[in-house]
């Protein structure tokens, strides 16, 4: 059996509001965060608004249904571009006068924009893992941001961004890397609170933007990220975190590989080809982060956070931070720089 939902798609926070309506929930609101939690009579999870100005908002889901669920946005005069992040297992859009849905796979990302005649029609399948992060611009109230640009828009962006009365509808997939994961990333995990948690996410949310609609105009490739399988680029990131929460004791990349029954060969493919780097200076990438981090937040002597990164010695630490930072370690912690954050 499925069961469908119609609700409102102006606003982030109306799009929750519609659904807690629907499933007789409360929301919880705070600052400017729309939250409601999945009634166990229906399954688990969350959804969670977040609304910024000029009509940009996020909408963070993960949840899982006991029934196969169809969500139907509503027809309105202004409709919302959508740039959608599937972080889960596949789910499926199609406009509402289509008649097959198009699923949207795990690692895959989609810009797309309904119009007055075509709106939006999600499926959900029962009993999966559904985590999809999405960026919803209200294009009537980003027009003002257009307008501020002093030189013309390429006409792609101008026929993207400037459909303010939604006249055609739009659908592009692309697979994103490692760069949009991170950033979506930092605004899920994110701790800060209020005004200034806001802002963190709201900038964030416009380095995704930017960094989707360079994808969108073909300026960054990602051809890449077309050799790997949804199981490869689960792979990396379960190493990648495992390299994360074990610096300090790292065993070396042909054991790393060798307990995750790959060969060394291959898990240098598949860091390239996720991350374009190899997992070597994936490695030291995270230590010199680390290192960082430490220097402004600790008292710990170099010599001790050399140990808690896994570096051996100390001249190498100095070396290889001024190569990334322009200045050694103790430099850095008593100059303004320390103050600075990097991201």
């Amino acid at each position: 059996m499925t069961k469908k939902v119609t609700i409102e798609d102006l606003y982030v926070e109306d799009l929750v509001k519609g659904v807690a309506k629907k499933m007789n929930v409360l929301c919880l609101e705070e600052h400017n965060i729309t939250k409601l939690t999945i009634p166990d009579d229906i399954g688990s999870g969350f959804l969670k608004a977040t609304q910024f100005a000029s009509g940009l908002g996020i909408l963070e889901t993960s949840y899982n249904f006991k029934e196969d669920f169809v969500i139907e946005m509503e027809k309105h005069k202004v409709n919302p571009l959508k740039f959608v992040f599937n972080l889960g297992d596949k789910f499926y859009h199609k406009f509402n006068q289509e008649a097959t849905f198009e699923g949207i796979d795990k690692y895959s990302g989609a810009i797309i924009g309904s119009s007055i005649d075509k709106h939006h029609s999600f499926k959900i399948p029962k009993n999966k893992n559904i985590v999809i992060f999405s960026l919803e611009l209200n294009r009537n109230l980003f027009e003002h941001k257009l307008k501020s640009f002093k030189f013309d828009l390429n006409d792609d962006l101008n026929t993207l961004l400037r459909d303010v009365k939604a006249i055609n509808p739009f659908f592009f997939k692309y697979l994103f890397g490692a760069e949009i994961f991170e950033l979506i990333n930092k605004i899920t995990t994110n701790k800060k609170k209020g005004f200034i948690g806001s802002l963190y996410k709201e900038g964030l949310t416009y380095s995704i933007l930017s960094d989707t609609l360079e994808t969108y105009l073909g300026e960054k490739h990602s051809e890449h990220l077309h050799n790997l399988s949804v199981e490869d680029v689960d792979t990396v990131l379960e190493i990648s975190d495992f390299i994360e929460e074990n610096l300090s004791e790292l065993p070396t990349i042909d054991v790393i590989a060798n307990n995750h029954l790959l060969s060394e060969t291959k898990i240098q493919k598949i860091f390239k080809d996720y991350y374009n780097c190899s997992v070597h200076d994936f490695i030291r990438n995270k230590r010199l982060t680390e290192v960082r981090e430490l220097l402004e937040k600790t008292n710990f002597s170099i010599g001790e956070i050399a140990d808690k990164v896994g570096i051996l010695s100390n001249s190498y630490l100095s070396k290889i931070f001024k190569e990334r930072y322009g200045v050694s370690p103790s430099k850095y912690r008593g100059s303004r720089l320390s103050k600075v954050r990097f991201y």
